[in-house]
């Protein structure tokens, strides 16, 4: 009994914190011959090791533009790593991220954002239709932030179910605890404390492209391709539906 119940715990806490979406997807992805690509195949870019010092230099003047329009999931956030890190060893700063993502696991939103944060490039991110949950700290890597017309976020409360095993209760909630506070800095770094009328205590609450400038989330108006070119790469995470 204390087995299933353990494992029902992790089930539910999996759900809640790690897999969980706002809204589900409804296409699935399948791979070749049954086999999913190498990330040899994905996020490195032919010949870059070929490169020589002033082809480095001049992509520094150019914008490589990676699509993400898929789960927050261990596969997607690593390739992004790996495709922006790949690019900046080839002499890229300038990167734009269109994202749309129903949202997914918040540890792998926080690998991504911990990670690239830091990185001395010029992001761009531009919300195309709904940027939910786990999603919106990708959304905030940016220094720019666009939103496509229809564009929208969804925030909602950081919960999680406790195991009725007593010995792993304080541990649980302690996670909860570091993840409620870490998102909380995201979100001031980004556009400051959430507004109280959101109540994200008790629910869910979707904030249009409008609310969402008067915050300060969207911080860039007009298009992201007014101050694109020249395009350097174009390229995108895999939308592979694999475990988180």
């Amino acid at each position: 009994m204390k087995s299933f119940a353990r494992a029902t715990t992790t089930t539910a806490l999996c759900a809640l914190l790690l897999c969980g979406e706002a809204r589900a997807q409804g296409a699935s992805a399948t791979a070749t011959d049954g086999q999913f690509p190498a990330f040899s195949d994905i996020a490195r870019s032919p010949g870059a090791e070929s490169l020589t010092p002033e082809q480095v230099e001049a992509n520094g003047e150019k914008t490589v533009i990676v699509h993400f329009m898929s789960s927050v999931t261990y596969w997607s956030a690593l390739q992004l790593v790996i495709l922006v890190q790949d690019h900046y060893r080839q002499g890229y700063r300038r990167f734009v991220l269109p994202i749309q993502t129903s949202g997914g696991s918040v540890f792998s939103a926080m690998y991504a954002y911990g990670v690239l944060k830091d990185m001395p490039v010029e992001i761009t991110t531009v919300a195309v239709g709904y940027v939910d949950s786990a999603g919106i700290v990708l959304y905030c890597l940016g220094n720019r932030r666009h939103a496509a017309p229809g564009a929208s976020f969804l925030f909602h409360p950081m919960s999680g179910s406790l195991t009725p095993d007593r010995r792993g209760q304080e541990a649980v909630e302690r996670q909860i605890d570091d993840i409620k506070a870490w998102r909380e800095t995201v979100n001031d770094d980004c556009f400051g404390a959430t507004p109280e009328e959101w109540d994200l205590d008790r629910r869910d609450y979707r904030v249009l492209a409008d609310e969402a400038r008067e915050v300060g989330l969207v911080n860039a108006d007009g298009s992201y391709f007014d101050d694109i070119d020249p395009i350097g790469v174009i390229a995108y995470v895999q939308p592979h539906f694999l475990p988180m």
